[in-house]
């Protein structure tokens, strides 16, 4: 295999992989993501978060 052809077939790799692997990660961290909102902005919400001193 050639110099070029090897930086063609990693070229292709990566604009193939990368997107997919983004989407595995974000797929992966979801749950994780919203609990944390979810806790954060629910607090809030309900009154149960700290008190902000001005």
């Amino acid at each position: 295999m050639s110099p070029e052809e090897f930086f063609m077939y990693l070229t292709i790799g990566l604009i193939v992989l990368a997107p997919i692997g983004a989407r595995l990660y974000r797929r992966m961290t979801l749950r994780q993501t919203q609990a944390m909102l979810r806790e954060q902005f629910g607090a809030e919400q309900r009154g149960d978060g700290p008190a902000v001193k001005s």
